[in-house]
């Protein structure tokens, strides 16, 4: 069973620990990147209006084949209680074909709000079939310095 990890991430930090994920043979990693340089100052106003109303952003075209993969993981940070642009750009854009996907939300605080909800709804919406949401501090994956996927493993063996 092969599995897609794609990310966003404009934390260096993040993108280490996605990048970490890659297991020859069973986990692919492919980073969601915006067309265009984004600084902070567009993160913290146009992007997050666009994180608020659902806008995607357009970003660089993305080069795998989805009947190579069984399960997919989506991960992306939180703006404004919501996932973020580039993340919506490719939900928008893609057939997840009923494939198997999860969520991780990445924020900086104490709780993501709705954004599980709204990635659960806009994966659907995408064609796919939400397994689960995981949300967590970004501080916590800091701290536990684990790939991304084994982190995601984790917290859903403690669920089931």
């Amino acid at each position: 069973m092969r599995t897609l990890l794609l990310y966003y991430s404009n934390h260096h930090r993040i993108r280490s620990l996605c990048e970490a994920s890659a297991k020859e043979g069973t986990v692919d990693v492919l980073e969601i990147r915006d067309r265009y340089e984004r600084g902070r100052l567009w993160t913290y106003t146009a992007g997050t209006y666009k994180a608020l109303r659902g806008i995607g952003s357009k970003i660089e075209d993305i080069d795998f084949n989805i009947e190579d993969y069984e399960s997919i993981i989506v991960a992306t940070p939180v703006w404004g209680f919501n996932p973020v642009p580039a993340v919506n750009e490719f939900l928008h854009r893609v057939n997840l074909g009923g494939r198997e996907v999860s969520g991780l939300l990445i924020h900086p605080g104490n709780s993501a709000g709705k954004a599980g909800d709204i990635l659960r709804k806009r994966i659907k919406l995408a064609g796919g079939t939400c397994c689960g949401i995981v949300s967590v501090p970004h501080n916590e994956l800091k701290q536990k310095n684990c790939d991304i996927y084994s982190y995601i493993k984790l917290k859903f063996q403690r669920a089931v």
